[in-house]
């Protein structure tokens, strides 16, 4: 079982082989393709696969494609007890890299990433075939929340990543845009014409959405807010702002990368607040 990577949309060796794959979906064509990277996530990889399988009213089947990346631990394990999956192997560190072997095996139309340690809604395939309806969307995000047990702090703290997400998505201009694969979803023919993520350690989804309105400026992305994952990794609002300070850095790299400044991040604290307060 191996597999290989090159730059976004170049060649590469023979596909990984197919480690498993039995179950109801095996001889229908997904209309979603569900491609999830795991390293040493036996923790959350059982709850993410069981809310993936558990999805309602998804009208039309769907393939979920998991993507070993060199675990070391059982998680391989975990992810071959399921039935209905399919389970490969990428053997090149990174996480972009196991996203684009799952894209290389995916057969639908639409495919929808989110992460091993996040569970998704019963819902959410379901929203995004609903939110996919008009051809002119190319990408979809969705909101991301955290465990009942997370930090007032850390909740407030998404409300915000929530809003600052809406605000940048629909309504700013291309050079502020950024992306997070926990929870996208994108059209296969988005990367056949511009091709795969880059893999770089991190950032490459945010580059991804900055090439598209190089690309192909008639297309956009757009947040949707019924489009829902728990991101079960963290639980203190410390932990999280760590990692978003390092996203932002990386962000940094994107040529044509803008970020918010400090009135308009000023702004969508102050809407927060209001919002919160009238709903108290």
């Amino acid at each position: 079982m191996t597999g290989s990577s090159n730059a976004a949309g170049g060649g590469r060796a023979p596909p990984p082989v197919l480690i498993d794959m039995v179950g109801p979906l095996m001889n229908d064509q997904p209309q979603i393709s569900v491609v999830v990277p795991f390293h040493n996530s036996e923790r959350h990889l059982a709850a993410c696969i069981e809310s993936l399988l558990g999805q309602r009213d998804v009208d039309g089947p769907f393939e979920v494609i998991l993507v070993d990346n060199g675990s070391t631990d059982a998680s391989a394990s975990v992810a071959e007890r399921f039935e209905g999956v399919f389970v490969l192997e990428e053997t090149v560190p990174g996480a972009y890299a196991a996203r684009n072997t799952g894209i290389r095996k995916a057969r639908a139309p639409l495919i929808a990433f989110t992460d091993a340690d996040c569970v998704v809604a019963p819902d959410w395939l379901r929203s995004i075939r609903r939110g996919m309806r008009d051809s002119a969307i190319a990408i979809q995000l969705g909101r991301c929340s955290y465990p009942p047990q997370a930090s007032w702090a850390l909740r407030l703290l998404g409300a915000y990543e929530n809003a600052k997400t809406d605000y940048v998505i629909n309504r700013c201009p291309a050079a502020y845009r950024f992306g997070y694969t926990n929870n996208m979803a994108v059209r296969a023919s988005v990367f056949e014409e511009i091709g795969l993520f880059l893999e770089w350690r991190r950032a490459a989804d945010s580059e991804l959405l900055h090439r598209l309105a190089s690309r192909r400026p008639d297309l956009r992305p757009v947040y949707r807010r019924s489009m829902r994952v728990t991101h079960m990794e963290f639980l203190r609002a410390r932990d999280r702002a760590r990692r978003l300070s390092l996203y932002a850095r990386t962000n940094s790299n994107i040529e044509t990368f803008r970020e918010l400044g400090v009135a308009q991040r000023a702004g969508l604290l102050m809407h927060l607040f209001r919002g919160r307060r009238a709903n108290d």
